[in-house]
Formats: structure tokens, sequence, C-alpha cells
């Protein structure tokens, strides 16, 4: 799910962001691993429920390599 996420970024225009929470999670995740660079959004009130969203700055030199690699396979199939 991760790889797809960061393929599915790859082909967003800029500015990049994420709100579902699945994808939020997916996106700290690639983060951890060095495969974007991210800054997360908290939005709400302190008292309510707080909704987190992400923008994507940009895709590390990593995580376009794995986007390379990905691509390659698929045409291979």
């Amino acid at each position: 799910m991760d790889i797809q996420l960061l393929m599915r970024i790859g082909r967003m225009a800029p500015p990049r962001w994420l709100t579902l929470s699945a994808d939020v999670s997916a996106a700290k995740r690639l983060a951890a691993d060095g495969l974007i660079e991210m800054t997360l959004e908290l939005q709400g009130k302190v008292k309510t429920f707080v909704r987190e969203s992400v923008h994507v700055r940009t895709i590390t030199r990593d995580g376009a390599l794995v986007i390379a690699d990905e691509k390659s396979r698929s045409q291979r199939k």
C-alpha cells in the first residue's frame, strides 16, 4: 500500500496534500523510510476532533528510485 501511495504522489501535481487517514498514516511511514519529505498539519480545536493532513514537499532521491524500480517491474510483466 505504501508503494502505491508513493506512485500516486509521484503523479500528483504540486501542491500535494493528503487528507485521508490511511494516506496520512502511509505518508508517515514513507517519511520515516526517507522516501518523501512532508509536513504534518493538525486541523481542529483542542477539545474536539483533530484532523491530520500531510503536505508532501518533495519525493527524495530514494523515493524516486523506488518509483523507477516499480515502473520497471510493472513494464516487465
